[in-house]
């Protein structure tokens, strides 16, 4: 148990990470009992140049040197996915709680590798960014199911139009283009979207789904506008059944140019649930909540947005205000920081994140033979 404040070091803690700097950082910062002990990028002078721009107090430009820092306690590997399996190795071989965002690793095989690895080392923690779950209206929706909101779940439709990871992408992503580097639309926006479905509405027992690559190039924003190859899926169609045996219909696209956003439905016998996301990522606010519940036989009852408790906002006011994917990302670190300090275990750990690879693999072969995988 720790008395004092939790040292994080961020393996990719780079001023040029926008993901690190707009979540981690701001997260580090505002939350009690956590401080940004260190920072590591591929370069020793862009390491240093992060340090003081976040006022860590150490830079590195080895993973390694950053988990063996004794001012370190929680690693936070936030580098691109073909790179998780150092970061995570390196702050498990240090005896270090780690926090990997989310793919685990680029196949199923190295997920699992690292989970046997974390699970000879029961006493660390070892979870995984998976963080919709710690979204607020998420879970006050989880918790208006499981009290029968909408009665018993008939049916769920999810549809998620995003704009990256179909005819363009970063110049600085462009390994996201890449159907076996594990860092696609198929793998992040279908890994969060999946997680995020299930921990809601309960795991599939059955499914089917189709896949296709329809922009088989890419234009490179960031760099010259030039095209690139791209092997990786832009649309993912899956339906199937829930274990409580409502159907759920999913559809996932990338390279939207109108009309993007989140639109998740659950539809049930005595009323309906709607949560809106305008970014089309269900991992990142901001959303907005809706419901009705059936009026006797009359079924014309609008949907009307629902307020979210205060209970269920467990992070600063400050950050609550900035919005955006910091809110989640900070109530993980914060959970987390409590699971530290009083042994507990209440986050996405290891094996969850090895469960959601293989629901994806279950996809995957479900697209490649046509066959309904049972799940």
């Amino acid at each position: 148990m720790h008395n004092s404040a939790i040292g994080v070091g961020i393996i990719g803690g780079s001023i040029n990470n926008g993901w690190a700097k707009g979540t981690h950082v701001p997260a580090i910062r505002e939350l009690p009992g956590l401080t940004l002990a260190a920072v590591a990028t591929s370069r020793i002078e862009s390491a240093e140049a992060s340090a003081r721009e976040f006022g860590a107090a150490h830079a590195f430009a080895d993973a390694g040197e950053l988990a063996r820092h004794p001012g370190v306690d929680l690693v936070v590997a936030s580098v691109k996915v073909t790179e998780h399996d150092e970061a995570v190795k390196a702050a498990i071989g240090a005896g270090k709680h780690v926090y990997c965002e989310w793919p685990l690793a680029s196949d199923t095989a190295r997920a699992e590798e690292l989970l046997r690895l974390a699970a000879e080392s029961p006493r660390l923690h070892a979870v995984v960014g998976l963080q919709a779950r710690q979204a607020p209206e998420i879970n006050y929706a989880k918790d208006l199911v499981a009290d029968g909101y909408v009665g018993r779940v008939l049916s769920v439709n999810l549809r998620v139009n995003a704009e990256i990871m179909g005819g363009f992408a970063f110049a600085s992503s462009r390994y996201t283009l890449d159907k076996s580097a594990g860092g696609n639309l198929f793998a992040i926006y279908g890994g969060h979207t999946l997680d995020a479905l299930t921990y809601m509405l309960g795991d599939f027992t059955e499914l089917s789904a189709t896949v296709a690559n329809r922009y088989p190039q890419a234009e490179m924003i960031g760099g010259n506008g030039e095209l690139a190859d791209k092997s990786s899926d832009d649309q993912i169609l899956l339906h199937g059944k829930l274990a409580g045996g409502a159907m759920a219909s999913i559809h996932i696209q990338g390279g939207v140019r109108h009309e993007i956003g989140l639109a998740l439905d659950i539809f049930g016998d005595r009323g309906t649930l709607a949560l809106r996301n305008a970014k089309g990522s269900i991992q990142m606010g901001p959303y907005q909540l809706l419901g009705a519940r059936r009026n006797g036989l009359d079924p014309s009852s609008p949907l009307e947005p629902l307020a979210v408790p205060a209970a269920y906002l467990r992070v600063p006011e400050s950050l609550i205000r900035q919005g955006g994917p910091v809110v989640n990302v900070a109530g993980a670190l914060g959970r987390l920081a409590e699971d530290i300090r009083e042994g507990t275990s209440r986050l996405p750990t290891f094996a969850d994140a090895v469960k959601v690879h293989r629901l994806l693999d279950a996809v995957a072969r479900a697209a490649e033979t046509g066959e309904r995988q049972f799940v």
